[in-house]
């Protein structure tokens, strides 16, 4: 699969970076931010010795990432990000989350871009070879409104269980 990668233009490679940058970061790095650790991988990548999926782990485990989305925020927040920047999608339940959540409080923010990037989710859409990329329509909506969604309906169905008078409502 690297055969494949550096058989590339140049213009194609330096199009696939900044769309990972954008996926990832959110936007464009600066020159200065990009000394050191994401300027060896950008050569590395520009030059075909590092495919995609490597670019991306390491895009998503530098100082820039780190800063960005982990020490500007809480620790949920930051699993919120990693979903949309490593699976292109919203969670979907706060089991996700806690998962998640528990890698990065545990193991670090490495451990978890390493548990998204090698997520069978992630083979199964992305490989080794394409970039991550949005995958459902948010519609405005922040990922944690999908949480609220998520512990709404649970409090809704607890609700019915227990008021004989919510169930006969809910047959009509």
């Amino acid at each position: 699969m690297e055969s494949r990668q550096r058989s590339r233009d140049p213009q194609a490679l330096q199009n696939l970076l900044r769309a990972a940058y954008q996926q990832i970061l959110e936007r464009q790095p600066y020159q200065h931010e990009k000394a050191g650790e994401l300027e060896k991988i950008e050569q590395d990548f520009l030059r075909g010795r590092v495919g995609v999926k490597r670019l991306v782990r390491q895009i998503g485990g530098s100082h820039l990432y780190q800063q960005l989305f982990f020490n500007a925020g809480c620790n949920t927040r930051c699993v919120e990000q990693g979903f949309k920047h490593f699976l292109g999608r919203a969670p979907a339940h706060r089991a996700e989350v806690a998962a998640y959540h528990d890698i990065l409080v545990r193991q670090g923010l490495q451990a978890m871009v390493n548990a998204f990037v090698d997520s069978e989710e992630y083979r199964r859409h992305f490989g080794n070879e394409h970039l991550p990329q949005p995958r459902q329509r948010l519609m405005g909506y922040p990922p944690v409104a999908y949480l609220l969604t998520d512990r709404m309906n649970h409090s809704h169905q607890l609700a019915m269980q227990g008021s004989p008078f919510l169930q006969s409502l809910a047959v009509m």
